[in-house]
């Protein structure tokens, strides 16, 4: 026998239509089984009704909110790993492609002088630098040196309060938490 639609009907809350109401009531009549259902589900039901609703113990509501702000943060914290891990994985796939063409596009011969030359280059580059660098102090005149020097140590005297009285002033701020 299919049971289905009467215990849908025994469960429900809503109200039925006269037709629903009519085969219900004759399958119950025939049917010992959804009989035996329905007189458990008004047993259940009486009791819902009649237990009186408890209070929460003290600080439920603190320790609710506190638990589902920690969920929150645990939440937070494994989406940021997972998106972490997954740029991650993309960047070292998209390494990996971008290093297997520029290998398989060069013979090692041409690495190693490429490598080589670009080392090399650096090198020179550093030097140059370093003689540009000498020539101009060396045709600089005593007086324009004095002058830089007093320059840098005006603005170091300007400038360090400043940065002091900023530090002083952040720290105490405090940390402002959300």
């Amino acid at each position: 026998m299919d049971h289905q639609p009467f215990e849908e009907w025994i469960f429900e809350q809503k109200e039925r239509t006269k037709e629903d109401s009519i085969k219900l009531n004759q399958h119950l009549l025939d049917c010992e089984q959804c009989t035996e259902l329905q007189s458990a589900w008004g047993q259940v039901e009486t009791l819902m009704f009649q237990t009186p609703m408890v209070a929460p113990a003290p600080g439920f509501t603190r320790r609710f909110a506190a638990r589902m702000e920690m969920n929150k943060e645990i939440l937070h914290k494994k989406q940021a790993i997972k998106t972490l891990m997954g740029i991650g994985l993309i960047l070292i796939i998209i390494m990996l492609i971008l290093g297997a063409i520029f290998f398989l596009s060069y013979t090692t011969g041409e690495l190693i002088v490429g490598a080589v030359s670009t080392f090399t280059g650096f090198i020179q580059a550093f030097i140059n630098l370093r003689a540009m660098v000498f020539q101009f102090f060396h045709y600089l005149s005593p007086i324009a040196i004095l002058f830089g020097w007093i320059l840098l140590i005006v603005w170091g005297i300007i400038l360090t309060p400043l940065w002091g009285f900023t530090v002083w002033k952040v720290s105490k701020q405090g940390v402002i938490r959300k």
